[in-house]
């Protein structure tokens, strides 16, 4: 793994790179300028066109004329997540100091892709575990218990596991779902992010264009990656104010990695 700015990045395989791109873009690109970024990355476009008709024939993106795709907004739920990244933040609520929780100690493990799918449902919504087969959340989150049973079983979460509010814990239950989170490296991380988006920033306005792209695009995917993540916590448990400076950061940042883009992709 490389690293851009002290931010570990990785290349994407060709179908998030294609997904990527298109939520960037937001609207359609043609199959040739997916592939121009394809060579980019170093994926071959037989490898960029398998990718194509994988994501297609999943839902993920949708076909357009001559040869173009657009990212499908009513397709897989973990699809709408990375699209969504920019407003998540809005999600968040006042907390009153209850609890959501899912028991899943019942669930098999023998689907190891079920099991996997469920397993990223609890991480992407911010589930920690207080006890085997016992994962929480604080009760923050706009629609509450409804709104996060559904989130979660559009992400993969198993039928079998049980999603419901847990409160009136006792002192000691309490403060321990309190240190679930690892607040400290939640908040370095993204200061760290803000800080290596905000050193390359000033990078992309000397390098070669080509340079700039593929620069912009591997730190962009790997900051909007730990927002994705995030488990939007109550200003109770951590300061709001290092995640909503790194959002404003991404979302400068990513105005001018889509204008290199555009800028690059427009070339002969």
């Amino acid at each position: 793994m490389d690293k851009i700015c002290n931010v570990p990045v990785a290349v994407p395989s060709a179908p998030d790179l294609i997904l990527d791109l298109l939520v960037a873009h937001g609207g359609t690109l043609t199959s040739q300028a997916l592939c121009r970024a394809g060579a980019l990355m170093g994926i071959g476009e037989s490898t960029l066109r398998v990718g194509l008709t994988r994501l297609a024939s999943d839902g993920k993106i949708g076909r357009g004329e001559r040869g173009s795709y657009r990212l499908n907004r009513a397709g897989p739920a973990l699809s709408r997540a990375v699209d969504d990244w920019q407003h998540k933040q809005a999600q968040a609520i006042a907390w009153q100091g209850d609890w959501l929780a899912v028991h899943d100690a019942g669930v098999p493990r023998a689907d190891k892709t079920a099991w996997r799918h469920h397993g990223l449902a609890l991480t992407l919504r911010g589930f920690a575990a207080l006890r085997p087969g016992l994962h929480i959340r604080p009760d923050n989150l706009a629609g509450g218990l409804a709104a996060e049973r559904t989130q979660l079983e559009a992400l993969g979460l198993s039928a079998q596991a049980l999603v419901f509010r847990l409160a009136d814990l006792d002192a000691a239950a309490q403060a321990a779902s309190r240190k679930l989170w690892d607040v400290r490296s939640l908040t370095a991380d993204c200061r760290r992010l803000q800080t290596g988006l905000e050193r390359s920033e000033k990078r992309l306005r000397t390098q070669p264009l080509e340079v700039a792209v593929r620069e912009s695009l591997l730190l962009g995917r790997a900051v909007i990656a730990h927002l994705i993540r995030d488990p939007l916590l109550p200003a109770e448990l951590m300061s709001p104010e290092p995640r909503a400076a790194l959002l404003v950061a991404t979302q400068r940042y990513q105005g001018k990695a889509l204008q290199l883009w555009r800028q690059w992709l427009a070339q002969p």
